[in-house]
């Protein structure tokens, strides 16, 4: 039987992480894991961890819409899903702010 899970993580008054995984027997089957920050009164998606392709990658999403695609070197997606959630978690500032000189 397949679940499917999702939450939103608060970061601060003006970023947070959106969650989304499919689970079936224990396994991820899918997953994104986005960064999306306020700048102004527009959110904008900043950094995203995803299987659409079927594989594992991040999209790192520039203020122009263009977006920079890097595969993750885990092939297992539970590991890739902790992977994505940790890194934003713990880097979610330098992304915001990276985005924001982007956007100037």
């Amino acid at each position: 039987m397949k679940r499917t899970v999702s939450f939103e993580h608060n970061l601060a008054p003006s970023s947070m992480m959106r969650v989304r995984f499919e689970k079936e027997r224990g396994q991820i089957t899918s997953f994104m894991v986005q960064l999306e920050c306020l700048f102004g009164d527009e959110r904008h998606p900043v950094v995203r961890y995803d299987t659409a392709h079927d594989f594992a990658h991040l999209d790192v999403m520039r203020p122009d819409g263009t977006a920079e695609k890097t595969a993750l070197p885990i092939s297992s997606y539970n590991e890739a899903l902790t992977f994505a959630y940790e890194d934003i978690k713990a880097n979610w500032q330098t992304y915001r702010e990276r985005y924001q000189r982007w956007m100037e």
